[in-house]
């Protein structure tokens, strides 16, 4: 996955991980009065409500953020709170998993961040992985097995779950200091006896870069730089590459989509930056485009390739106080 390293590196031959099978009595991550939050870090917090217009008279950046909203709520299993910017619960497989590692709850994932956060103090490669461990990651939800949800809706496996401390960077250089995390998770097929409507999310891949000086075996830790790629069955793809630090930028990229309806355009392909110091968003669009012309060169007029001065639309956007 471009720009999160790689998921597999590490001299020593060790690695922890091992099966995990957890029951839960739902998915959906909710927030609780006078607990700590589980929205907090869900990956579309920020994105989510950033992208609110600054001034409510703007009609189509109202509409698009209203259709954006609606959009990521397929991928998420977002459900929006009353103010209408902001959601107050979520189902996915990227977001359950982000807070079961960050509860500390979970013996061999403990032991799997505890192990890299070891070989961090001693400044030695190392790996957490459980594909090449052949180990296996089961999320079970009591409440959609007693209403016999589709199987990829009750049923979560994650295929790679991976933690990679590189001390040297991609040239042997010291000071490097880096700590990549992989998540993938792919829905299971259905049972040729099942009616229940399988849930839209097929597969998401998502990586993660932090810095391993202020990595941390216990609670949430904070990536630099982080990227989700999700695949659903109706609506297309969908990507999400943010970076914390320097540019502070979110970046939202949706191809081959179906059902988005942006001031009367159906727009297959949707480029969305949100600059977060600048509170602005800028926004590409293209219907009918591929993303290379014949000659195998760029296709300008696809949104990915647009340059500024092109964009559909440009708007100044709410402050998001924890990435200004």
């Amino acid at each position: 996955m471009a720009g999160c390293g790689p998921d597999d590196g590490g001299d020593s031959a060790f690695n922890p991980a091992t099966n995990v099978d957890l029951v839960f009595s739902t998915f959906d991550l909710t927030d609780v009065e006078g607990r700590p939050s589980n929205l907090e870090h869900t990956r579309f917090r920020d994105f989510y409500r950033g992208i609110e217009p600054a001034d409510p008279g703007n009609a189509d950046a109202r509409a698009l953020a209203e259709a954006l909203r609606s959009h990521i709520d397929v991928f998420i299993g977002g459900v929006r709170s009353a103010n209408g910017i902001d959601y107050n619960r979520v189902r996915n497989p990227l977001d359950l998993m982000n807070q079961v590692i960050a509860s500390a709850e979970v013996t061999n994932f403990q032991e799997g961040r505890s192990y890299i956060s070891d070989r961090i103090d001693a400044g030695e490669a190392a790996t957490y992985n459980t594909r090449p461990a052949g180990a296996m990651i089961r999320f079970t939800d009591q409440q959609a097995t007693l209403a016999r949800a589709a199987l990829a809706d009750r049923v979560w496996l994650y295929q790679t779950l991976a933690w990679t401390y590189n001390p040297l960077g991609p040239d042997n250089e010291p000071g490097f200091e880096k700590v990549y995390r992989t998540i993938q998770y792919v829905a299971q097929p259905a049972a040729d006896d099942e009616t229940a409507e399988p849930p839209e999310l097929v597969s998401l891949l998502a990586g993660s870069q932090f810095d391993a000086t202020s990595f941390s075996a216990f609670g949430y830790n904070r990536p630099e730089f982080a990227t989700v790629d999700y695949l659903s069955r109706s609506y297309g793809s969908m990507e999400l590459r943010q970076e914390f630090s320097g540019l502070k930028t979110d970046t939202l990229y949706l191809s081959n989509t179906k059902g988005l309806t942006v001031a009367g355009q159906n727009p297959d392909c949707v480029l969305v930056t949100l600059d977060y110091p600048q509170a602005e968003l800028v926004v590409f669009m293209s219907e009918g485009e591929p993303a290379t012309l014949a000659s195998g060169a760029d296709n300008p007029a696809h949104c990915s390739h647009q340059v500024p001065g092109e964009e559909w639309l440009r708007y100044a956007t709410v402050a998001v106080a924890e990435r200004q």
